[in-house]
């Protein structure tokens, strides 16, 4: 009876119940597997057809292309006067008279229309014009020369002469007198001309006729919805089937642009818009993409009588299994819900689920485990989290303050001094100091040096000092030898020297004098740092004191305080910072920490 309950409260076993209700779901899977391997047949055949058709597309537009190329190489090397007339960079009315009357015979003579040619224009970089259709439709002064395709026709860079000018604006006709050709994008074919010298003269232009290559292009296509477009370099779309997207881009996707730059043909799958579209592409003579893409959609409408079929044998199993799985998904639904609130709706001030009971021994189970992960949460919280934000406040301030700016620009000031008069052996001196410093400083912060590499930077770092006030300030080490091959955390003391000379001496000692200590007290080393400066006042003493139990920091103050929070993040709040002084008798500031045998302690790890 026991196994029964506990089995009738397992959300696997209702799983495994659910599982054997839904067998059903097979029947779908197995008609939709048929739907869509007939689809699968079905794309495939069009794939065959869609390649053999635009084939056959890229074939005849090829032949086109081939065509009026030929037609435009041999009217310009057969007719070497229109280059000579085109090289007078000061043609009068009677030499274009002359020219008019050349090229009209030329023409007679030559037939340069195709069945998709628009109009062809002779330019030339003198500034005569002249095109096959008719000159009086055109704008007269119209800056042909400075137009980007015409710049592009005479360009005969690496010894190309012949170019396709991608789509631009015929914005040259007159909207009055050829309201067929205003403003209608063409692209071009172009010849450059050159004269004897080899230089370029003018351009032959054949502008192409979109609307009648879209006629060609959609005698071509093969289902009722599909189309075919000629793109450009850069994919723009230069033609298309039912010219309705022309100069605009087919949103590709990164591989479908990456397939058409490195092959010459295919075919794949795409989305355009919001619908999916089978691709086949040829590339033509000029380097440009054909491509025939047909929705997919009305592919598979061809499945539409085997897909019937299975859709009434399904329809009656999938009400049945809906209303199975509506009731049994309830019964699952609501306890999932409920645990999923109660932990949405914990109270980060109180973290604890609400109830304890979910229906389900599996989820009963996930509540217990979460609840003791609240318990472990909160006290870590406790524990650690105010504690990590102030050690990486702490690793902050003590990077500023590694170097004071006016201590730096105080020695440079030395520096300077001693070059001025003349002795390098001291300017060198200081050099090497700071240099050693610097280096001190910028490397491998987080990591424990040994006592004596420490001491070694605090001798380097006062001597400047010394120098720099000229024998007022001394310095006195006493360190015990055996504390010197222990480890302590990194730039500890320099803080608290540089204190003593700012605050102690004011910046100006007089018989100045600063003693250094290191000894051994049993589990600790504690350092001393003692001036016999100016000292504190009663009141002074007491608030630095009430500030060393601060837990905050403050911008303000990047000394002493810091120290101590660093200590005690480090190692616990048995080590520490204490100060003592007297107004005008000095200050005794000592720092104690554990005993380091290695630089084991990886302040990285609190972070």
């Amino acid at each position: 009876m026991n196994t029964f309950a506990k089995l009738k409260k397992s959300l696997s076993a209702r799983i495994l119940v659910l599982y054997l209700v839904f067998n059903a779901v097979l029947m779908v899977v197995f008609g939709g597997f048929i739907t869509l391997y007939s689809t699968q047949i079905v794309e495939r055949e069009v794939i065959h057809y869609t390649e053999k058709i635009l084939e056959q597309a890229a074939l005849s537009m090829n032949t086109n292309i081939n065509d009026i190329t030929t037609r435009i190489v041999s009217f310009v090397s057969y007719n070497k006067e229109i280059a000579t007339a085109l090289s007078n960079p000061d043609m009068t009315i009677a030499d274009r008279l002359k020219l008019d009357r050349t090229l009209s015979s030329l023409l007679k003579r030559t037939d340069m229309f195709n069945s998709i040619v628009q109009d062809v224009f002779i330019i030339g970089t003198n500034g005569y014009v002249c095109n096959i259709a008719d000159r009086s439709d055109l704008i007269s002064d119209y800056p042909y020369m400075e137009q980007e395709w015409y710049q592009q026709a005479i360009d005969v860079s690496g010894n190309i002469y012949m170019h396709t000018i991608g789509l631009h604006a015929q914005d040259y006709y007159n909207p009055r007198v050829a309201p067929y050709a205003s403003g209608v994008d063409t692209f071009s074919m172009s010849l450059a001309i050159t004269n004897s010298k080899r230089n370029v003269v003018g351009a032959v232009i054949c502008n192409i006729n979109i609307k009648e290559l879209g006629k060609t292009l959609m005698s071509s296509n093969y289902e009722k919805s599909g189309k075919i477009a000629l793109l450009d370099k850069e994919n723009q779309i230069v033609s298309q089937s039912d010219n309705s997207d022309i100069g605009s881009f087919l949103p590709l996707t990164e591989d479908t642009r990456r397939i058409l730059e490195e092959s010459e043909m295919g075919s794949f799958k795409d989305y355009i818009g919001e619908e999916m579209y089978l691709i086949n592409f040829q590339t033509t003579s000029v380097g440009w993409k054909l491509l025939s893409y047909v929705p997919l959609r009305e592919i598979r409408s061809h499945t539409w009588p085997v897909s019937r079929l299975f859709i009434i044998a399904l329809i009656v199993c999938l009400v049945v299994n809906v209303m199975i799985s509506v009731s049994i998904s309830r019964s699952i639904h609501r306890p999932v819900k409920k645990l999923t609130d109660d932990v949405r709706n914990v109270d980060f001030d109180d973290l604890k689920l609400a109830n304890t009971d979910y229906q389900y021994s599996e989820l009963n189970q996930i509540a217990e485990k979460f609840d003791d992960l609240l318990i472990r949460l909160e006290q870590l919280i406790k524990n650690d989290y105010k504690s990590q934000i102030m050690l990486n406040k702490f690793r902050l301030y003590s990077l500023r303050s590694q170097i004071n700016p006016h201590f730096l620009m105080n020695t440079l000031q030395l520096l300077q001094t001693e070059i001025v008069y003349g002795n390098i052996e001291v300017s060198n001196g200081i050099v090497v100091s700071l240099s050693r410093l610097l280096r001190y400083t910028l490397y491998n912060y987080e990591k424990e040096v040994r006592v004596t590499e420490e001491l070694k930077y605090i001798r380097e770092y006062l001597s400047l000092f010394i120098r720099k006030f000229d024998g007022a300030l001394s310095v006195r080490y006493e360190v015990d030898e055996k504390a010197e091959d222990y480890y302590m955390p990194k730039l500890l003391l320099q803080p608290v020297v540089e204190n003593c000379i700012e605050h102690g001496f004011s910046n100006n000692p007089s018989d100045g004098m600063i003693v250094i200590s290191a000894v051994l007290e049993g589990d600790r080393i504690r350092f001393t740092v003692s001036d016999n400066g100016a000292g504190m006042t009663t009141e002074e003493m007491a608030q630095v004191t009430a500030n060393l139990s601060k837990a905050d920091i403050d911008d303000a103050d990047i000394g002493i305080r810091n120290i101590h929070q660093r200590i005690r993040s480090c190692y616990g709040g048995d080590y520490g910072v204490e100060i003592s002084s007297e107004d005008g008798n000095g200050c005794r500031i000592s720092m104690t920490i554990p005993l380091i045998r290695e630089g084991s302690i990886d302040e990285t790890a609190h972070s």
